[in-house]
């Protein structure tokens, strides 16, 4: 993938104080992160996607600088840190598989409020359309009308659907995330054939063989265009939203917020409220507005 010029590489993985990056002229070395990058000082540590500068010194690289970042993809940690997963992605694939496991909207909604929060144009994947009668996915659909969000629904057992989702996948940096055992590996070896020997290529440098998606790995997907592939996930908590930014990253209750008679409506047990007036007449998904009421009561 072109890097641009005030850059000369691009972190495809970390394992500790070390990356891999991908150089502009292609080529794959290893670096150390220097201590202020490595610490989280100077606007956060390394993250795969990042744009660096690096420099060699002998017989061995270092990253010296980190471009500034046109968005992250941010998860609150165990300690209610900040972690960042991945950055510098054209757009992020939320996978939820329709059955076995059902994935419900509340975990849809977490992963969509964590990518609007942090400029990443999200996109739906609903996988294993094998085990639903299309009751699921119409739900799904329909909770999601109101607002801009493509949603694509694929087989990964019969290759249903997946030529219409790599045709978006064609330019850019697209990144994968979704709970464990939504066919995430599944749908990657679809699209990029022989992945398991790119990522044996790319992830051996670490020491541990193989990657076991423990964290981020981005791998080629053509020219232009490459994959980011992340760790299933038990639970997710997006990273940074308040009391104030949280209807924002609700499109639909945003949509409906200016009819509240009040300005500053939280949408609970304020007299005419019009997202909760929606949510009773089904004009909002109910779904919609209980998932906001779990962000926000997380918040108070």
């Amino acid at each position: 993938m072109t890097i641009p010029p005030d850059a000369n590489a691009r972190v495809i993985s970390m394992a500790g104080k070390r990356c891999r990056l991908e150089l502009a002229n292609g080529s794959l070395v290893d670096a150390l992160a220097r201590g202020r990058l490595f610490k989280g000082e100077e606007g956060g540590e390394l993250v795969v996607g990042d744009l660096v500068e690096a420099n060699r010194l002998q017989d061995h690289w270092t990253v010296d600088k980190v471009l500034p970042r046109t968005n992250e993809f941010v998860r609150e940690g165990l300690r209610k840190e900040r972690q960042v997963l991945f950055s510098n992605a054209e757009r992020v694939l939320i996978l939820a598989s329709l059955q076995q496991p059902e994935t419900k909207i509340a975990s849809l909604d977490r992963f969509i409020v964590a990518a609007l929060q942090g400029n990443v144009p999200p996109v739906l994947v609903l996988t294993k359309t094998d085990l639903d009668d299309g009751t699921r996915e119409q739900e799904i659909r329909q909770t999601y009308a109101s607002f801009d969000l493509p949603v694509f629904a694929v087989c990964n057992i019969t290759g249903t659907g997946i030529p219409e989702l790599a045709a978006v996948l064609q330019s850019g940096i697209s990144a994968l995330v979704g709970n464990s055992g939504v066919g995430k590996t599944s749908l990657l070896n679809h699209l990029i054939p022989g992945l398991d020997l790119r990522v044996g290529e790319v992830s051996s440098w670490s020491g541990k063989g193989v990657h076991t998606t423990s964290s981020a790995l981005l791998v080629p997907y053509d020219n232009e265009s490459a994959l980011i592939d992340t760790a299933g996930m038990k639970s997710f908590v997006p990273y940074g939203i308040t009391r104030d930014n949280l209807e924002e990253l609700f499109p639909d209750i945003a949509q409906l917020a200016p009819e509240c008679r009040f300005r500053d409506c939280r949408h609970q047990t304020e007299p005419d409220c019009a997202v909760r007036a929606a949510a009773e007449t089904g004009v909002l998904p109910a779904e919609r507005l209980r998932s906001y009421d779990r962000l926000l009561g997380e918040l108070t």
